[in-house]
């Protein structure tokens, strides 16, 4: 199965962790290797799924951590799951960037 991840520290990229233990960094995490990325269905599923793991970060990363803060962006409760959103999709491998893209725009 294909998978994305995001530690918080490292940048990598994609299915969401609900919360951090102990001093571990929170990440977003995204399987993708279930999806057909070639059709219109397996494009929006992955879209959700990036955004889930976007909100789902956003809600237990602590900008005010000194440890954790990599971002100005996603310090802002109402801009932080559209920043972590690309931050993930930076990191993906084109094809499933592209195929992200295409699903948040419906194709």
């Amino acid at each position: 199965m294909k998978l994305l991840v995001l530690p918080c520290a490292a940048l990598l990229s994609a299915c969401a962790l609900p919360h951090a233990t102990g001093a571990e960094s929170p990440r977003m995490m995204v399987a993708y290797g279930d999806l057909r990325l070639e059709t219109k269905p397996g494009r929006a599923a992955l879209a959700l799924r990036v955004a889930q793991a976007a909100r789902d970060f956003c809600r237990v990363y602590d900008p005010l951590d000194p440890e954790t803060r990599f971002d100005a962006h996603l310090a802002s409760e109402r801009h932080c799951p559209g920043a972590a959103a690309i931050l993930l999709a930076q990191h993906m491998p084109a094809s499933v960037r592209k195929a992200y893209q295409a699903g948040k725009r419906a194709e």
